[in-house]
């Protein structure tokens, strides 16, 4: 591929780039109002389903007269002249009553296209866990375990199962590097974390709860990762004894 393609194509590209993050941020603009007013009353929501743009660049080549040095035969003076073909890539020009020059040759091509912005869960409300950790001051080593789960529209769905797991390489990385021993494995881990329910359902406010207990075999300094999920929507919790 020669430079000048090279040179077109890769402005091509930097332009079509430009269009997808300008529609992406637009977007991102438009997810982040709320979906009630102060009142409660829900909100209407937007999304931008595409985007049509048509783009024309111009390729021109001239020729340019370059005079050379002048020579001197017979008593008399005359001039070399040698044309030198350069190209160029312009826009389009915004006069319509320009007229291109006699001396110039010009190449126009038209890109149209569309992009499409594909919403996540086909335009649905996406669910959302928010989980936080009580401390039990009689019981120092039970962590309670909150979650509520919810959507993007502000409903809160109840009757959902929620499961609690352990990351267990996580953990191992994080415990590591808080100064954990090395002795503190994967089957050590296991068993030293206890669960009271593995599986909750949501009431009808989307809350749920467990009890996770960090048992004496958890080192002081070390890092437990639970993963909280609900369908295709995780979130983690960290905690610490």
């Amino acid at each position: 591929m020669s430079k000048s393609s090279q040179f077109v194509s890769s402005s091509i590209e930097q332009v079509l780039l430009g269009l997808a993050r300008g529609l992406r941020d637009a977007q991102a603009v438009l997810d982040e109002m709320p979906p009630t007013d102060n009142y409660g009353r829900p909100r209407s929501s937007y999304h931008l389903p595409y985007l049509d743009f048509t783009i024309k660049a111009t390729m021109e080549t001239t020729e340019q007269a370059a005079p050379a040095a002048p020579t001197r035969a017979m008593g008399a003076t005359s001039a070399k002249i040698q044309k030198i073909p350069m190209l160029r890539l312009k826009m389009p020009s915004l006069n319509a009553n320009s007229e291109p020059s006699s001396s110039s040759t010009e190449l126009t091509s038209t890109f149209s296209g569309r992009l499409v912005s594909v919403p996540p869960s086909n335009n649905l409300p996406t669910n959302r866990l928010v989980t936080r950790a009580m401390s039990n001051t009689d019981k120092p080593r039970i962590r309670q375990i909150l979650v509520n789960l919810s959507n993007t529209a502000g409903d809160l769905i109840s009757g959902a199962m929620i499961e609690f797991n352990l990351d267990i390489e996580a953990s191992q990385k994080l415990s590591e590097l808080a100064g954990a021993p090395a002795s503190f494995s994967e089957d050590k881990i296991r068993t030293a974390v206890q669960f009271s329910q593995r599986v909750v359902e949501t009431d009808e406010q989307g809350n749920a709860e467990v009890d996770v207990e960090l048992t004496n075999k958890v080192p002081a300094n070390a890092n437990i990762v639970l993963l909280i999920s609900s369908g295709p929507t995780l979130t983690q919790l960290i905690l610490s004894p």
